[in-house]
């Protein structure tokens, strides 16, 4: 009996590593995609920042860069 019983620990430490490596697997998947979206949207906003300045400027001359 003890035999048997020897054997299935090593299984489940098998298993259960496994299990742990999916599981870390899927939250680095996830906190990856997460954080890519941020940025994403980060650099979104940047940009309807910039239109929205570059309209304000189309519309007023008086706010128009003479540097560029």
């Amino acid at each position: 009996m003890t035999h048997t019983a020897n054997h299935s620990i090593p299984e489940q430490g098998k298993f259960r590593r496994a299990l742990a490596t999916a599981w870390a697997l899927l939250q680095a998947m996830e906190s990856t995609g997460f954080d890519y979206t941020l940025d994403r949207i980060e650099r979104l906003e940047l940009e309807v920042g910039r239109l929205k300045e570059e309209l304000r400027q189309s519309r007023d001359p008086a706010a128009v860069d003479t540097h560029k």
